[in-house]
């Protein structure tokens, strides 16, 4: 098998699990199973690499509840931590969710129309909001792929950008919880989500599966010539 066939297929085997995992559960082995998924499939870019590979056109389009305005302009004073979210757990719709900041009284915007953007867009776009700090989906995806394959890791030897807000994500960002769960967690579920009920990941998920097929009716072929 070589390279380019073996990263579809890892993509496809990436995607069942993501389905077969569906997102949905807050317990710590299952979350820990989506944030090394969406790392591969997001973070690592094998998604995308796989859409090109098979000359599939643009970037899959992801459909996400985009945070409110109201948090992103907010001067610190009023939140403490938001999340965009979207995820369905048990039924309940978890979206928008905030943490007010010491006495603020503002009563907590609601809910944006789900939007519609392109996987770039969607993991460059900030998934919660820490002391009005954004943290992006793809950084969100980077802190807890580590922090959940590697308890122990020192997020303060990361000085880069990118290893503060990890290290924001593991300090202040950890502190946010409902029913004791990290409010982060409950992201991480929304991006899966959104990523296996893309049309667009689902169409390619398709156009994967005929591809091995193809190449293992080749296989065959070859083998018995």
């Amino acid at each position: 098998m070589d390279t380019a066939t073996g990263l579809i297929t890892d993509v496809l085997v990436d995607l069942n699990s993501l389905k077969k995992n569906g997102s949905e559960s807050v317990e710590p082995i299952s979350v820990n199973d989506v944030s090394q998924l969406t790392y591969r499939l997001l973070v690592t870019g094998n998604l995308q690499k796989a859409q090109t590979l098979l000359r599939m056109p643009g970037s899959p389009q992801i459909k996400t509840c985009p945070l409110h305005q109201s948090y992103l302009s907010d001067p610190g004073k009023n939140y403490a931590f938001a999340l965009a979210g979207g995820a369905i757990i048990n039924g309940t719709r978890i979206a928008g969710v905030s943490i007010p900041n010491g006495r603020s009284t503002l009563t907590p915007p609601s809910v944006p129309k789900v939007a519609t953007t392109p996987l770039a867009t969607f993991l460059n776009s900030p998934g919660v909001i820490i002391n009005r700090v954004p943290v992006s989906r793809r950084e969100l995806i980077r802190y807890m792929a580590t922090k959940l394959g590697n308890p122990e890791f020192n997020f303060l030897l990361d000085e880069s950008y990118s290893g503060r807000l990890q290290l924001l994500l593991d300090s202040e960002g950890a502190r946010h919880r409902l029913n004791d769960t990290p409010l982060a967690h409950f992201e991480l579920l929304s991006i899966g989500q959104a990523i296996i009920n893309s049309p667009d990941v689902n169409r390619l998920a398709r156009r994967i599966e005929k591809f091995i097929n193809r190449t293992n009716i080749s296989t065959a072929e070859l083998t018995r010539e």
